[in-house]
């Protein structure tokens, strides 16, 4: 039948429906409540049929800032259809709002789009097929209805990450500054099951952890998921498989679900160093395409010295979208005064976030003390400026001398008191300075044997630790500090005892880390006066008062309550 006189059917058949002139009337040798379920099924049978077009109208329902998807089908073959179809998409919203991205090959004749929409409204998306005779693809075009959202999930309350406006820290859609607390479990996607990774993400959501850091299919961490799917169908990452992608974006939806962030590192090498750089891009643009729905940061490098590749790499993934954040995961420059990697990445305009990699620095640890003081206060003097993040430093790996949790811990705080907005954690050793073990969760290792065991080391104290780190600084305005340590009068002449200190511009807050000394001497004078002190103990996650306020502007002397290391917090009195 005609699509043109099947409509004008239907229309009068909706019609007769309003007036009730024609479901309730009997077919022959059909009763009232079957002629109606009849002619229902008439109605949506044939909405389908007048809708299945080329360029059908899809009228679809969304709320603000939770993934949207919508699926499309192909209606020629291709040979390779993740790399020989290039499918954009382009959503305009109210206002005039746009955002512009790709789809991206799901197996077989299927494709997708996927979005996650920052305004209510109207929504309307039209796809660009570069073959342009693909029916299926080309010039589909529907729009969405968008609701606001009106839960508490933090991240659908307050939207996708973005640049603060003073460009010193990140912020939400809506501005509420976010505090990075990481955690690196580069290998977890690939090789926990869904069970380990349900376990895990609640474990680091319940220690208030707020982003995770994944690889995406590193051969290091075996050839396939645990399901026994491989990333590509060849080694040179020409083709993807789309149950292997699959799997993974599930938990990075999960992560997200449970109000985490997922930082997926490594765009450059999927599965090893290095692909050629058209499949790097290629692969670049499809896995953002796929998580363009979720909230996701991109990072071209994983581990890795400085690579003309990671600036390809990081243009593509910025073609493919506006609205996610871009940084580097630079190695660590050897024995270096300044980060020098992610120096030469900085300037680059698709890159959002200065990050670092303090390192582990073969477990020399006057160079991970110095590194974390010295090359985020660098990257804080930089301009412009751009949030800086801390993305690794020695991990914690219990060990003796190094790798314990004194050092993971340690180098956190010298890293938001030293100009970083932002730090991540890490459990496991990197053999062979710690040969006893294997990985813990970054490697995910899974005997149960083993000390480093993945549910053992979620309860390391270290990871408690960094709740407390977490804790202590949601409880202040901590993205109004600004390194100061210049003004501690009794800086210890070794690297790993060197205290540090960051205050407000205002002079209403005051943080000072002391890593192991007996005492701090601190010039109060540009501080408001009085002020409260009081000690935090990065250990126990405890406060201590201390007795008396501090009431004129002078130098004064603070002794800690016990030898360990310990915060103090100066605050203005109200």
């Amino acid at each position: 039948m005609n699509r043109d006189v099947l409509r004008f059917y239907l229309v009068n058949l909706c019609l007769k429906h309003r007036t009730g002139t024609c479901i309730t009337t009997p077919i022959s040798g059909m009763g009232t409540e079957n002629a109606r379920m009849w002619a229902a099924c008439l109605l949506v049978f044939g909405w389908v049929m007048i809708s299945s077009g080329p360029a059908r109208a899809a009228m679809l329902e969304a709320h603000t800032w939770q993934r949207w998807e919508h699926g499309l089908r192909s209606t020629r073959e291709y040979g390779n259809p993740y790399a020989d179809v290039t499918l954009r998409v382009n959503y305009v919203g109210p206002g005039g709002r746009t955002l512009r991205t790709y789809g991206f090959w799901d197996g077989g004749n299927a494709f997708r789009i996927r979005c996650a929409f920052p305004i209510p409204g109207a929504w309307r998306w039209e796809t660009e097929c570069a073959d342009t005779n693909n029916t299926g693809l080309h010039r589909q075009r529907g729009t969405v209805n968008v609701s606001p959202y009106r839960g508490d999930h933090p991240l659908y309350r307050h939207g996708f990450l973005k640049v603060s406006d003073n460009r010193r820290h990140l912020a939400y859609g809506d501005g509420t500054p976010f505090l990075w607390l990481g955690d690196t479990a580069w290998a977890a996607p690939q090789r926990a099951s869904e069970e380990e990774w349900e376990a895990y993400i609640g474990d680091r959501t319940a220690k208030h952890f707020t982003v995770i850091q994944v690889g995406p299919a590193s051969e290091w961490a075996g050839l396939t998921d645990r399901r026994g799917e491989k990333p590509f169908t060849d080694k040179a990452c020409s083709q993807w498989n789309p149950a292997y992608w699959q799997s993974f974006e599930q938990k990075v939806q999960r992560a997200n679900e449970q109000g985490l962030v997922v930082l997926l590192v490594g765009l450059m090498e999927p599965v090893h160093r290095y692909p050629e750089a058209d499949k790097a891009s290629l692969f670049a643009r499809n896995i953002v395409a796929r998580l363009f729905g979720n909230f996701a940061i991109f990072s071209p490098s994983f581990d890795s010295n400085f690579m003309p590749l990671a600036n390809e790499v990081g243009r593509a993934a910025r073609d493919a979208t506006a609205v996610h954040l871009i940084t580097q995961h630079p190695g660590t420059p050897w024995n270096q005064p300044t980060p020098t990697f992610s120096i030469k990445y900085y300037d680059e305009p698709y890159l959002d976030i200065a990050a670092v990699q303090t390192g582990h620095n073969a477990g020399h640890l006057d160079w991970c003390a110095r590194n974390a003081i010295d090359w985020n206060l660098h990257l804080y003097r930089h301009k412009p400026h751009k949030p800086v993040i801390n993305l690794e430093a020695m991990y914690d790996a219990q060990g003796a001398n190094g790798w314990r949790a004194f050092d993971a811990r340690s180098l956190g705080w010298r890293t938001w008191l030293s100009g970083a907005m932002g730090y991540t954690y890490g459990a496991g050793d990197l053999p062979p300075k710690v040969p006893q073990g294997s990985g813990a969760l970054w490697k995910w290792v899974t005997d149960p044997t083993k000390y480093d065991y993945w549910k053992k080391a979620l309860q390391w104290e270290s990871a408690f630790q960094m709740q407390y780190l977490h804790d202590f600084l949601s409880a202040i305005e901590w993205w109004r500090l600004e390194p100061a340590h210049e003004l501690i009068r009794n800086q210890s002449s070794e690297v790993t005892r060197r205290m540090v200190l960051a205050k407000t511009a205002k002079g209403d807050l005051e943080v000072a880390y002391l890593p192991d000394n007996e005492a701090i001497e601190v010039d109060t004078s540009g501080l408001l006066h009085p002020l409260t002190a009081r000690w935090f103990d990065p250990v126990h996650g405890r406060y201590i008062a201390i007795d008396g306020r501090v009431e004129k502007p002078s130098r004064h002397r603070f002794t800690p309550p016990s030898q360990q290391d310990w915060v103090l917090l100066l605050q203005a009195s109200k």
